[in-house]
């Protein structure tokens, strides 16, 4: 059997869980096999931008031309505090555009990547949050057109060469702008977390200072791809992740310095429910809600560093530190956390939140 018809084997999953290696087959997944043929072979539902669970396509490729790599089709948009409600496109490599955008490198930066079938609006509640919380530089990166096709493989081997252009605009800030790259935080969901990644591996100027991947896609990802291109704890200063759909839409091993398992980071999350449909989409994008609601939260979601689930549920943590998981993410975090969250919003269960600095 060819290598691209076994790739999503992970839906019989092997999980690597932190302190243990296990063999498991998600409830969910099963179910969706038994009911569809093909469901983990041939194709897969993955969320859109939308949250709405689409076909993904595992076999063969596109013959879409924008299934190939063009540089005019990834768009970097600039939103400040009292700039233009629909943001200032920067093209790389245009000093007169930077220059009359209003970006500053006194501010923080954070550069937004979506996922699979996605655009940047779909992320437009995170970038307001952002503003509305502090004064930065957000930076919504829109590669649609290479993400949007229905054959899979296409969007995945594009997140090398636009997560490469992302780190080529990073350098353009850092000698036309004087940004500094340590004041960087990319935070990106599904194949958008390998963007992040990739941007970072590529940053020339010096490595940016943090990475956020929510639910980082696993699907081919963990066969086709290495540490070179997908993310992992290389590439920032600080790597951080969110697991909500471990196992089979997004990786359960740990990638990051620090781990955050909200729920045991599997499917069914809280709130998900009740189209069988739907479970797995929608715990695969709780992982951008939760970092969402961290950002502006008055109570934060604090999680237990623990060696496993079992162990946390049962109470029987050996080091019981606390970390924020989320925007306020301490750097100074190592290891594998848990926590439990709500099915409705709030979904933090969380204590006050003292250091509201990000």
């Amino acid at each position: 059997m060819a290598i691209t018809e076994i790739f999503i084997s992970s839906i019989i999953l092997v999980l690597v869980v932190p302190g243990r290696t296990e063999y498991s087959r998600s409830a969910v997944s099963r179910q969706l096999r038994e009911k569809y043929s093909g469901y983990g072979e041939d194709w897969i539902f993955m969320p859109d931008g939308n949250g709405q669970p689409q076909v993904a396509v595992l076999k063969g490729h596109t013959t879409d031309s924008r299934s190939f790599f063009e540089e005019d089709d990834v768009t970097f948009i600039l939103y400040i505090r009292n700039g233009p409600i629909n943001g200032t496109v920067l093209p790389i490599n245009d000093t007169e555009t930077l220059k009359e955008s209003g970006f500053s490198a006194s501010r923080k930066t954070k550069c937004i990547v979506h996922g699979w079938k996605s655009s940047a609006q779909a992320f437009c509640d995170m970038k307001d949050a952002f503003l509305q919380h502090g004064d930065y530089n957000v930076i919504l990166i829109d590669w649609g057109p290479l993400a949007a096709s229905t054959f899979y493989l296409g969007p995945m081997s594009n997140t090398g060469r636009v997560g490469e252009h992302a780190g080529n605009f990073i350098d353009f800030l850092a000698r036309e702008a004087g940004l500094n790259t340590k004041d960087v935080h990319f935070i990106g969901h599904s194949l958008g977390a390998h963007v992040a990644g990739n941007a970072g591996h590529h940053t020339t100027m010096g490595p940016i200072g943090r990475c956020t991947g929510l639910d980082p896609a696993m699907p081919g990802v963990h066969i086709f791809s290495s540490e070179e291109t997908r993310l992992d704890a290389s590439d920032a200063i600080f790597v951080d992740i969110i697991h909500s759909c471990g196992g089979v839409l997004g990786y359960f091993q740990p990638l990051g310095h620090a781990d955050f398992y909200p729920n045991g980071g599997t499917a069914v999350q809280p709130g998900c429910c009740c189209v069988l449909e739907f479970l797995e989409s929608c715990s695969h994008g709780r992982s951008h809600v939760y970092f969402t609601e961290s950002i502006s939260t008055k109570f934060g979601f604090p999680a237990t560093k623990c060696s496993d689930w079992d162990h946390y549920t049962g109470k029987n943590c050996s080091e019981p530190e606390m970390a924020y998981m989320g925007a306020h993410t301490d750097p100074s975090a190592k290891g594998s956390y848990f926590l439990h969250t709500r099915g409705e919003k709030p979904h933090a269960y969380g204590v006050d939140l003292y250091q509201n600095q990000v």
